[in-house]
Protein backbone atom coordinates (compact mmCIF):
# COMPACT_ATOMS: atom_id res chain seq x y z
CA UNK A 1 0.00 0.00 0.00
CA UNK A 2 2.99 2.55 1.02
CA UNK A 3 4.78 2.12 -2.16
CA UNK A 4 1.61 2.34 -4.35
CA UNK A 5 0.87 5.89 -2.46
CA UNK A 6 4.20 6.73 -3.40
CA UNK A 7 3.56 6.05 -6.71
CA UNK A 8 0.73 8.15 -6.56
CA UNK A 9 2.81 10.81 -5.12
CA UNK A 10 5.23 10.79 -7.67
CA UNK A 11 2.36 10.99 -10.45
CA UNK A 12 0.03 13.75 -8.91
CA UNK A 13 3.01 15.75 -8.93
CA UNK A 14 3.81 15.41 -12.02
CA UNK A 15 0.25 16.03 -13.37
CA UNK A 16 0.52 19.62 -11.08
CA UNK A 17 3.66 20.68 -13.00
CA UNK A 18 1.87 19.18 -16.46
CA UNK A 19 -0.92 21.59 -16.39
CA UNK A 20 0.99 24.46 -14.80
CA UNK A 21 3.41 23.80 -17.94
CA UNK A 22 0.19 23.54 -20.44
CA UNK A 23 -0.45 27.40 -19.16
CA UNK A 24 3.03 28.42 -19.33
CA UNK A 25 3.32 27.34 -22.66
CA UNK A 26 -0.43 28.85 -23.58
CA UNK A 27 1.21 32.03 -22.40
CA UNK A 28 4.28 31.59 -23.99
CA UNK A 29 2.61 31.25 -27.43
CA UNK A 30 0.54 34.22 -26.19
CA UNK A 31 3.82 36.14 -25.97
CA UNK A 32 5.81 34.58 -28.69
CA UNK A 33 3.48 34.60 -31.76
CA UNK A 34 2.42 38.82 -31.57
CA UNK A 35 6.29 38.94 -30.69
CA UNK A 36 7.31 37.38 -34.38
CA UNK A 37 5.15 39.58 -35.89
CA UNK A 38 5.90 42.74 -33.96
CA UNK A 39 9.72 42.09 -34.46
CA UNK A 40 10.02 40.15 -37.86
CA UNK A 41 12.48 37.51 -38.55
CA UNK A 42 15.60 39.48 -37.99
CA UNK A 43 14.78 40.64 -34.63
CA UNK A 44 13.75 37.28 -33.15
CA UNK A 45 17.17 36.76 -34.32
CA UNK A 46 18.52 39.84 -31.80
CA UNK A 47 15.73 38.31 -29.00
CA UNK A 48 17.16 34.93 -29.59
CA UNK A 49 20.86 35.67 -29.13
CA UNK A 50 20.52 37.36 -26.07
CA UNK A 51 18.39 34.72 -25.06
CA UNK A 52 20.72 32.15 -25.71
CA UNK A 53 23.51 34.05 -23.72
CA UNK A 54 21.29 34.47 -20.88
CA UNK A 55 20.03 30.34 -20.48
CA UNK A 56 23.95 29.82 -21.19
CA UNK A 57 24.86 31.66 -17.75
CA UNK A 58 21.43 30.80 -16.82
CA UNK A 59 22.47 26.59 -17.05
CA UNK A 60 25.76 27.65 -15.59
CA UNK A 61 23.98 29.30 -12.36
CA UNK A 62 21.45 27.21 -11.39
CA UNK A 63 21.07 23.60 -13.41
CA UNK A 64 22.10 21.59 -11.05
CA UNK A 65 21.40 22.92 -7.52
CA UNK A 66 17.71 22.27 -7.59
CA UNK A 67 18.10 18.84 -8.84
CA UNK A 68 20.42 18.59 -5.86
CA UNK A 69 18.42 20.30 -3.09
CA UNK A 70 15.47 18.42 -4.33
CA UNK A 71 17.20 15.12 -3.81
CA UNK A 72 18.55 15.84 -0.41
CA UNK A 73 15.14 16.92 1.23
CA UNK A 74 13.42 14.11 -0.02
CA UNK A 75 16.16 11.93 1.57
CA UNK A 76 16.10 14.03 4.51
CA UNK A 77 12.56 14.05 4.73
CA UNK A 78 12.58 10.25 4.23
CA UNK A 79 14.22 9.55 7.41
CA UNK A 80 12.31 12.12 9.48
CA UNK A 81 14.75 14.93 9.22
CA UNK A 82 12.76 17.96 8.76
CA UNK A 83 14.88 20.04 10.87
CA UNK A 84 17.41 19.12 8.46
CA UNK A 85 15.42 19.76 4.96
CA UNK A 86 15.08 23.83 7.04
CA UNK A 87 18.85 23.97 6.74
CA UNK A 88 19.52 22.85 3.75
CA UNK A 89 17.28 25.20 2.34
CA UNK A 90 19.20 28.13 4.23
CA UNK A 91 22.66 26.66 2.37
CA UNK A 92 21.52 26.88 -0.69
CA UNK A 93 20.31 30.16 -0.42
CA UNK A 94 23.41 31.48 0.63
CA UNK A 95 25.15 29.78 -2.10
CA UNK A 96 22.59 30.74 -5.19
CA UNK A 97 22.39 34.56 -3.59
CA UNK A 98 26.50 34.19 -4.49
CA UNK A 99 26.36 32.95 -8.19
CA UNK A 100 23.22 35.26 -8.69
CA UNK A 101 25.06 38.33 -7.96
CA UNK A 102 28.29 36.80 -10.02
CA UNK A 103 26.28 35.56 -12.94
CA UNK A 104 24.50 38.90 -13.43
CA UNK A 105 27.28 40.90 -13.00
CA UNK A 106 29.16 38.72 -15.67
CA UNK A 107 26.06 39.29 -18.14
CA UNK A 108 25.65 42.75 -17.31
CA UNK A 109 29.41 43.63 -17.87
CA UNK A 110 30.28 41.61 -20.47
CA UNK A 111 27.38 42.47 -22.48
CA UNK A 112 29.25 43.52 -25.76
CA UNK A 113 31.83 41.55 -25.39
CA UNK A 114 29.19 38.62 -25.74
CA UNK A 115 27.44 39.96 -28.46
CA UNK A 116 30.21 40.19 -30.55
CA UNK A 117 31.02 36.92 -30.28
CA UNK A 118 28.09 36.03 -31.40
CA UNK A 119 28.58 38.55 -34.15
CA UNK A 120 25.17 39.90 -33.52
CA UNK A 121 26.27 43.72 -32.17
CA UNK A 122 23.21 44.63 -31.75
CA UNK A 123 22.00 41.94 -29.16
CA UNK A 124 24.20 43.82 -26.51
CA UNK A 125 20.97 46.02 -25.23
CA UNK A 126 18.96 42.66 -24.52
CA UNK A 127 21.88 40.68 -23.11
CA UNK A 128 22.19 43.66 -20.24
CA UNK A 129 18.39 43.79 -20.07
CA UNK A 130 17.98 40.31 -19.36
CA UNK A 131 21.10 40.40 -16.44
CA UNK A 132 18.86 40.70 -13.49
CA UNK A 133 16.62 37.40 -14.31
CA UNK A 134 19.85 35.60 -13.58
CA UNK A 135 19.24 36.81 -9.62
CA UNK A 136 15.70 36.46 -9.12
CA UNK A 137 16.15 32.72 -10.58
CA UNK A 138 18.78 31.77 -8.20
CA UNK A 139 17.20 32.74 -5.31
CA UNK A 140 13.81 31.10 -7.34
CA UNK A 141 16.40 27.53 -8.08
CA UNK A 142 16.59 27.57 -4.06
CA UNK A 143 12.77 27.42 -2.69
CA UNK A 144 11.87 25.67 -5.98
CA UNK A 145 14.30 22.63 -5.36
CA UNK A 146 12.91 23.00 -1.57
CA UNK A 147 9.17 22.55 -2.01
CA UNK A 148 10.06 19.77 -4.99
CA UNK A 149 11.74 17.35 -2.11
CA UNK A 150 8.88 17.25 0.01
CA UNK A 151 7.26 16.32 -3.20
CA UNK A 152 4.60 19.33 -3.21
CA UNK A 153 4.70 20.91 -6.27
CA UNK A 154 1.96 23.65 -6.41
CA UNK A 155 4.73 26.15 -5.36
CA UNK A 156 6.93 25.26 -8.27
CA UNK A 157 3.59 25.40 -10.58
CA UNK A 158 2.28 28.46 -9.64
CA UNK A 159 5.74 30.44 -9.73
CA UNK A 160 6.19 29.40 -13.64
CA UNK A 161 2.73 30.91 -14.29
CA UNK A 162 3.63 33.74 -12.63
CA UNK A 163 6.74 33.80 -14.18
CA UNK A 164 5.33 33.55 -17.38
CA UNK A 165 2.58 36.18 -16.90
CA UNK A 166 5.10 38.49 -16.08
CA UNK A 167 7.24 38.11 -19.35
CA UNK A 168 4.03 38.27 -21.14
CA UNK A 169 2.38 41.25 -19.68
CA UNK A 170 5.55 43.64 -19.28
CA UNK A 171 8.11 42.21 -21.92
CA UNK A 172 5.18 42.75 -25.18
CA UNK A 173 4.52 46.00 -23.88
CA UNK A 174 7.94 46.81 -23.67
CA UNK A 175 8.76 45.70 -27.03
CA UNK A 176 5.83 47.54 -29.08
CA UNK A 177 6.95 50.57 -26.97
CA UNK A 178 10.30 50.61 -28.21
CA UNK A 179 10.46 49.25 -31.38
CA UNK A 180 10.24 52.07 -32.93
CA UNK A 181 13.63 53.43 -32.06
CA UNK A 182 15.22 50.40 -34.04
CA UNK A 183 14.70 46.42 -33.14
CA UNK A 184 17.40 46.44 -31.59
CA UNK A 185 15.61 48.42 -28.46
CA UNK A 186 12.15 46.38 -29.45
CA UNK A 187 14.56 42.70 -28.96
CA UNK A 188 15.72 44.12 -25.67
CA UNK A 189 11.92 45.61 -24.27
CA UNK A 190 10.84 42.08 -24.91
CA UNK A 191 13.56 39.74 -23.25
CA UNK A 192 13.21 42.44 -20.09
CA UNK A 193 10.19 40.97 -19.20
CA UNK A 194 12.07 37.62 -18.88
CA UNK A 195 13.77 39.62 -15.91
CA UNK A 196 10.57 40.99 -14.68
CA UNK A 197 8.53 37.45 -14.87
CA UNK A 198 11.40 36.44 -12.94
CA UNK A 199 11.15 38.49 -10.16
CA UNK A 200 6.89 37.73 -10.04
CA UNK A 201 7.77 33.89 -9.94
CA UNK A 202 9.86 34.90 -6.83
CA UNK A 203 7.88 36.60 -5.18
CA UNK A 204 4.60 34.01 -5.88
CA UNK A 205 7.37 31.44 -3.92
CA UNK A 206 8.50 33.59 -0.98
CA UNK A 207 4.39 34.21 -0.37
CA UNK A 208 3.67 30.88 -0.59
CA UNK A 209 6.98 29.46 1.62
CA UNK A 210 6.18 32.13 4.63
CA UNK A 211 2.61 31.07 4.30
CA UNK A 212 3.71 27.36 4.77
CA UNK A 213 6.09 27.94 7.07
CA UNK A 214 4.48 26.72 9.96
CA UNK A 215 3.23 23.83 8.16
CA UNK A 216 6.64 21.58 9.13
CA UNK A 217 7.31 23.14 12.01
CA UNK A 218 8.70 19.66 13.91
CA UNK A 219 12.15 19.24 14.53
CA UNK A 220 13.88 15.78 14.19
CA UNK A 221 13.70 14.03 17.53
CA UNK A 222 17.53 14.16 18.47
CA UNK A 223 17.81 17.68 17.27
CA UNK A 224 21.34 16.39 15.36
CA UNK A 225 21.73 17.83 11.60
CA UNK A 226 24.54 17.77 9.70
CA UNK A 227 26.91 21.11 9.44
CA UNK A 228 26.23 24.00 7.27
CA UNK A 229 29.63 22.80 5.57
CA UNK A 230 28.66 18.56 5.16
CA UNK A 231 24.89 19.81 3.53
CA UNK A 232 27.46 22.44 1.18
CA UNK A 233 29.44 19.69 0.22
CA UNK A 234 27.22 17.25 -0.51
CA UNK A 235 25.52 19.44 -2.35
CA UNK A 236 27.86 21.00 -5.10
CA UNK A 237 28.94 16.97 -5.00
CA UNK A 238 25.87 16.45 -6.54
CA UNK A 239 25.42 19.45 -8.35
CA UNK A 240 28.48 19.95 -9.65
CA UNK A 241 28.45 17.15 -12.54
CA UNK A 242 24.84 18.20 -13.16
CA UNK A 243 25.26 21.42 -13.94
CA UNK A 244 28.47 20.52 -15.87
CA UNK A 245 26.41 18.09 -18.20
CA UNK A 246 23.53 21.48 -18.29
CA UNK A 247 26.50 23.95 -19.22
CA UNK A 248 28.63 21.75 -21.70
CA UNK A 249 25.19 21.33 -23.80
CA UNK A 250 23.60 24.67 -23.41
CA UNK A 251 27.54 25.85 -24.88
CA UNK A 252 27.37 23.57 -27.42
CA UNK A 253 23.94 25.22 -28.49
CA UNK A 254 25.82 28.50 -28.10
CA UNK A 255 28.49 26.83 -30.36
CA UNK A 256 25.96 25.61 -32.03
CA UNK A 257 24.59 29.28 -32.95
CA UNK A 258 27.52 30.97 -34.09
CA UNK A 259 28.68 28.54 -35.94
CA UNK A 260 25.77 27.90 -38.13
CA UNK A 261 25.68 31.48 -38.93
CA UNK A 262 29.52 31.07 -40.06
CA UNK A 263 28.91 28.34 -41.54
CA UNK A 264 25.99 30.06 -43.47
CA UNK A 265 28.06 32.26 -44.93
CA UNK A 266 30.68 29.60 -45.33
CA UNK A 267 27.24 27.99 -47.85
CA UNK A 268 27.87 31.28 -49.66
CA UNK A 269 24.75 33.56 -48.37
CA UNK A 270 24.77 37.04 -47.50
CA UNK A 271 24.99 38.02 -44.22
CA UNK A 272 21.12 39.45 -43.88
CA UNK A 273 20.32 36.30 -45.67
CA UNK A 274 22.28 34.13 -42.80
CA UNK A 275 20.70 36.14 -39.86
CA UNK A 276 17.20 35.52 -41.63
CA UNK A 277 17.57 31.30 -41.91
CA UNK A 278 19.16 31.49 -37.89
CA UNK A 279 15.79 33.49 -37.00
CA UNK A 280 14.10 31.18 -38.75
CA UNK A 281 14.98 28.51 -37.20
CA UNK A 282 15.36 29.52 -33.51
CA UNK A 283 13.02 32.03 -33.09
CA UNK A 284 10.15 29.83 -35.36
CA UNK A 285 10.84 26.04 -35.68
CA UNK A 286 12.60 25.62 -31.81
CA UNK A 287 9.85 27.50 -29.55
CA UNK A 288 7.30 24.76 -31.36
CA UNK A 289 9.81 21.76 -31.37
CA UNK A 290 10.71 22.63 -27.12
CA UNK A 291 6.94 23.02 -26.37
CA UNK A 292 6.41 18.66 -26.06
CA UNK A 293 9.92 18.46 -24.21
CA UNK A 294 9.37 21.23 -21.58
CA UNK A 295 5.47 19.21 -20.85
CA UNK A 296 7.43 16.52 -19.98
CA UNK A 297 9.94 17.91 -17.46
CA UNK A 298 6.52 17.54 -15.16
CA UNK A 299 7.87 14.34 -15.16
CA UNK A 300 11.41 14.21 -14.58
CA UNK A 301 10.85 16.93 -11.83
CA UNK A 302 8.78 14.70 -9.74
CA UNK A 303 10.51 11.69 -10.41
CA UNK A 304 13.98 12.77 -8.95
CA UNK A 305 12.79 13.26 -5.38
CA UNK A 306 10.68 10.34 -5.59
CA UNK A 307 12.97 7.56 -6.96
CA UNK A 308 16.19 9.76 -4.37
CA UNK A 309 12.84 9.00 -1.40
CA UNK A 310 12.51 5.34 -2.39
CA UNK A 311 16.05 4.85 -2.66
CA UNK A 312 16.71 6.28 1.09
CA UNK A 313 14.11 3.61 2.58
CA UNK A 314 16.16 0.77 0.07
CA UNK A 315 12.87 0.38 -1.94
CA UNK A 316 14.23 -0.42 -5.05
CA UNK A 317 11.09 -2.37 -6.45
CA UNK A 318 9.35 0.90 -5.89
CA UNK A 319 11.95 2.50 -7.96
CA UNK A 320 12.09 0.57 -10.90
CA UNK A 321 8.38 0.38 -11.21
CA UNK A 322 7.77 4.43 -10.94
CA UNK A 323 10.98 4.66 -13.63
CA UNK A 324 8.90 1.97 -15.50
CA UNK A 325 5.80 4.06 -15.45
CA UNK A 326 7.41 7.60 -16.06
CA UNK A 327 9.03 5.77 -19.48
CA UNK A 328 5.68 4.19 -20.63
CA UNK A 329 3.74 7.63 -19.85
CA UNK A 330 6.61 9.59 -21.37
CA UNK A 331 6.28 7.86 -24.77
CA UNK A 332 2.45 8.06 -24.59
CA UNK A 333 2.56 11.78 -24.46
CA UNK A 334 5.91 12.63 -26.53
CA UNK A 335 5.41 10.11 -30.05
CA UNK A 336 2.04 11.75 -30.83
CA UNK A 337 3.33 14.97 -30.33
CA UNK A 338 6.49 14.53 -31.98
CA UNK A 339 4.65 12.80 -35.31
CA UNK A 340 1.72 15.52 -35.32
CA UNK A 341 4.45 18.13 -34.99
CA UNK A 342 6.42 16.07 -38.34
CA UNK A 343 3.25 15.65 -40.73
CA UNK A 344 1.36 19.19 -39.80
CA UNK A 345 4.57 21.26 -39.59
CA UNK A 346 3.80 23.47 -42.73
CA UNK A 347 0.07 23.96 -40.95
CA UNK A 348 1.15 24.89 -37.96
CA UNK A 349 3.74 27.43 -38.79
CA UNK A 350 0.93 28.84 -41.20
CA UNK A 351 -1.56 29.00 -38.22
CA UNK A 352 0.56 30.47 -35.87
CA UNK A 353 3.06 32.58 -37.55
CA UNK A 354 1.25 33.49 -40.99
CA UNK A 355 4.88 32.11 -42.29
CA UNK A 356 6.25 28.65 -43.17
CA UNK A 357 9.66 29.20 -43.91
CA UNK A 358 10.80 26.68 -40.84
CA UNK A 359 8.51 24.29 -42.53
CA UNK A 360 11.61 21.84 -43.53
CA UNK A 361 13.50 22.34 -40.44
CA UNK A 362 10.46 22.05 -37.62
CA UNK A 363 9.05 19.01 -39.37
CA UNK A 364 13.00 17.23 -38.96
CA UNK A 365 12.67 18.14 -35.02
CA UNK A 366 9.48 16.50 -34.86
CA UNK A 367 11.09 13.23 -34.33
CA UNK A 368 13.62 14.68 -31.89
CA UNK A 369 10.94 15.42 -30.22
CA UNK A 370 10.15 12.16 -28.68
CA UNK A 371 13.91 11.06 -27.77
CA UNK A 372 14.25 14.39 -26.12
CA UNK A 373 11.39 13.78 -23.95
CA UNK A 374 12.84 10.33 -22.90
CA UNK A 375 16.61 11.72 -22.52
CA UNK A 376 14.76 14.39 -19.86
CA UNK A 377 13.07 11.28 -18.02
CA UNK A 378 16.29 9.29 -18.15
CA UNK A 379 18.54 11.65 -17.03
CA UNK A 380 16.36 12.40 -13.93
CA UNK A 381 16.41 8.45 -13.40
CA UNK A 382 20.35 8.80 -13.52
CA UNK A 383 20.49 11.64 -11.00
CA UNK A 384 17.99 10.23 -8.73
CA UNK A 385 19.96 7.32 -8.67
CA UNK A 386 23.30 9.23 -7.97
CA UNK A 387 24.93 8.70 -10.83
CA UNK A 388 25.02 12.35 -11.30
CA UNK A 389 28.22 12.08 -13.77
CA UNK A 390 27.05 9.61 -16.59
CA UNK A 391 24.38 11.87 -17.83
CA UNK A 392 27.44 14.30 -18.26
CA UNK A 393 29.39 12.00 -20.03
CA UNK A 394 26.48 10.85 -22.81
CA UNK A 395 25.21 14.57 -23.35
CA UNK A 396 28.72 15.60 -23.98
CA UNK A 397 29.42 12.81 -26.27
CA UNK A 398 25.71 13.92 -27.53
CA UNK A 399 27.04 17.40 -28.14
CA UNK A 400 30.12 16.48 -29.91
CA UNK A 401 28.52 14.69 -32.75
CA UNK A 402 25.68 17.31 -32.74
CA UNK A 403 28.67 20.32 -33.47
CA UNK A 404 30.61 17.81 -35.99
CA UNK A 405 27.35 17.11 -38.34
CA UNK A 406 26.03 20.81 -37.88
CA UNK A 407 29.40 21.97 -39.30
CA UNK A 408 29.39 19.81 -42.64
CA UNK A 409 25.69 20.11 -43.20
CA UNK A 410 24.76 23.16 -42.78
CA UNK A 411 27.84 24.37 -44.83
CA UNK A 412 26.39 22.39 -47.49
CA UNK A 413 24.71 24.18 -49.67
CA UNK A 414 21.95 22.03 -50.40
CA UNK A 415 21.54 21.12 -46.93
CA UNK A 416 22.36 25.06 -45.07
CA UNK A 417 19.93 25.11 -42.52
CA UNK A 418 18.01 21.56 -42.69
CA UNK A 419 21.18 20.07 -41.16
CA UNK A 420 20.84 21.77 -37.39
CA UNK A 421 17.37 19.77 -36.72
CA UNK A 422 19.20 16.82 -38.05
CA UNK A 423 22.07 16.98 -35.94
CA UNK A 424 19.83 17.86 -33.00
CA UNK A 425 17.90 14.26 -33.75
CA UNK A 426 21.06 11.90 -34.10
CA UNK A 427 22.52 13.52 -31.23
CA UNK A 428 19.50 13.04 -28.76
CA UNK A 429 18.82 9.44 -30.17
CA UNK A 430 22.99 8.72 -28.91
CA UNK A 431 22.25 10.22 -25.16
CA UNK A 432 19.10 8.12 -25.00
CA UNK A 433 21.02 5.02 -25.90
CA UNK A 434 23.50 5.61 -23.35
CA UNK A 435 21.31 6.42 -20.51
CA UNK A 436 18.85 3.32 -20.92
CA UNK A 437 22.03 1.15 -21.31
CA UNK A 438 23.16 2.66 -17.88
CA UNK A 439 19.35 2.55 -16.35
CA UNK A 440 19.32 -1.65 -17.02
CA UNK A 441 22.70 -2.32 -15.36
CA UNK A 442 21.75 -0.29 -12.42
CA UNK A 443 18.40 -0.91 -11.70
CA UNK A 444 18.94 -4.39 -12.45
CA UNK A 445 15.57 -4.57 -14.49
CA UNK A 446 15.10 -5.46 -18.12
CA UNK A 447 13.21 -2.56 -20.15
CA UNK A 448 12.43 -3.61 -23.15
CA UNK A 449 12.07 -0.62 -25.37
CA UNK A 450 10.85 -2.70 -28.30
CA UNK A 451 7.48 -3.43 -26.65
CA UNK A 452 7.06 -0.01 -24.81
CA UNK A 453 7.18 1.42 -28.53
CA UNK A 454 5.59 -1.02 -29.96
CA UNK A 455 1.67 -0.49 -29.36
CA UNK A 456 2.07 3.64 -28.91
CA UNK A 457 4.33 3.55 -32.43
CA UNK A 458 0.73 1.36 -34.22
CA UNK A 459 -1.62 4.35 -32.14
CA UNK A 460 0.74 6.76 -33.70
CA UNK A 461 1.02 5.88 -37.71
CA UNK A 462 -2.70 5.37 -37.57
CA UNK A 463 -3.28 9.26 -36.03
CA UNK A 464 -0.74 10.22 -38.55
CA UNK A 465 -2.65 9.14 -41.58
CA UNK A 466 -5.56 10.27 -39.83
CA UNK A 467 -4.04 13.41 -39.49
CA UNK A 468 -2.63 13.72 -43.21
CA UNK A 469 -5.65 12.94 -44.82
CA UNK A 470 -8.03 15.29 -42.90
CA UNK A 471 -5.01 17.77 -43.27
CA UNK A 472 -5.84 17.98 -47.34
CA UNK A 473 -9.49 17.92 -46.16
CA UNK A 474 -9.11 20.88 -44.67
CA UNK A 475 -6.81 22.86 -46.78
CA UNK A 476 -9.31 25.35 -47.94
CA UNK A 477 -10.62 26.07 -44.45
CA UNK A 478 -8.73 28.76 -43.35
CA UNK A 479 -5.70 29.10 -40.81
CA UNK A 480 -7.19 28.10 -37.84
CA UNK A 481 -9.39 25.16 -39.35
CA UNK A 482 -6.83 23.64 -41.93
CA UNK A 483 -4.91 22.44 -38.71
CA UNK A 484 -7.50 23.00 -35.90
CA UNK A 485 -9.52 19.49 -37.91
CA UNK A 486 -6.23 17.38 -38.39
CA UNK A 487 -5.17 17.71 -34.80
CA UNK A 488 -8.81 17.37 -33.49
CA UNK A 489 -9.32 13.87 -35.28
CA UNK A 490 -5.79 12.84 -34.78
CA UNK A 491 -6.28 13.13 -31.38
CA UNK A 492 -8.83 11.52 -31.27
CA UNK A 493 -7.94 8.23 -33.53
CA UNK A 494 -4.61 8.33 -31.20
CA UNK A 495 -6.93 7.88 -27.42
CA UNK A 496 -9.32 4.98 -29.47
CA UNK A 497 -6.01 3.38 -30.82
CA UNK A 498 -5.05 3.14 -27.16
CA UNK A 499 -7.46 1.79 -26.10
CA UNK A 500 -8.24 -0.57 -28.81
CA UNK A 501 -4.70 -1.95 -28.57
CA UNK A 502 -4.75 -2.11 -24.62
CA UNK A 503 -1.62 0.25 -24.33
CA UNK A 504 -3.43 1.50 -21.00
CA UNK A 505 -3.42 -0.87 -18.24
CA UNK A 506 -5.77 -1.05 -14.86
CA UNK A 507 -2.41 -0.14 -13.30
CA UNK A 508 -1.37 3.05 -15.67
CA UNK A 509 -4.61 4.50 -14.72
CA UNK A 510 -4.55 3.71 -10.81
CA UNK A 511 -1.07 5.75 -10.81
CA UNK A 512 -3.36 8.87 -12.02
CA UNK A 513 -4.83 11.31 -9.82
CA UNK A 514 -8.11 10.23 -9.17
CA UNK A 515 -7.51 6.96 -10.62
CA UNK A 516 -10.19 4.59 -9.27
CA UNK A 517 -12.98 7.00 -10.64
CA UNK A 518 -10.89 7.32 -14.06
CA UNK A 519 -10.65 3.51 -13.99
CA UNK A 520 -14.68 3.05 -13.01
CA UNK A 521 -15.54 5.62 -15.83
CA UNK A 522 -13.10 4.25 -18.30
CA UNK A 523 -15.14 0.67 -17.75
CA UNK A 524 -18.27 2.05 -17.40
CA UNK A 525 -18.11 3.36 -20.64
CA UNK A 526 -16.34 0.09 -22.36
CA UNK A 527 -13.45 1.65 -22.72
CA UNK A 528 -11.55 -0.66 -20.64
CA UNK A 529 -12.75 -4.34 -19.46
Amino acid sequence: MAKEQHGKNFMYGAAVLLVANILVKIIGACFKIPLTYLLDEAGMGLFTTSYTIYTWLFVVATAGLPVAISKMVAESSALGKTKETKKILHASLVLLAIIGVVGTSVLYFCADAFADFTKSPLAAHGIRAIAPALLFVSFMSAFRGYFQGTQDMVPTASSEVAEALGKLIIGYILASLLIPRGIEYGAAGAVFGVSMGAAMGLAVLLIMYFTRKNKNAAEDGDGKTSSMGSILKKMLFIAIPITIGASVFTLTTVIDMCMIQRRLLAAGFESKRALELWGSYSGYAIPLFNMPPTLVTSISISLVPAISAAFARQELDDARKMTSSALKTTILLAAPCGIGITVLARPILQTVYNNTNAASTLSILGYAVIFVSLVLVTNGVLQALGKVWLPVIHMAIGGVVKVIINFFLVGSPDININGAPVGTTVCYVLILALNLISIKRLLKCKYDIASLLEKPLICVAVMALVSFFACRFAAGTGRIFSVLIPIVLGGIAYVLMLFATKSLTDEDVLMLPKGEKLLSLFKKVGAMK
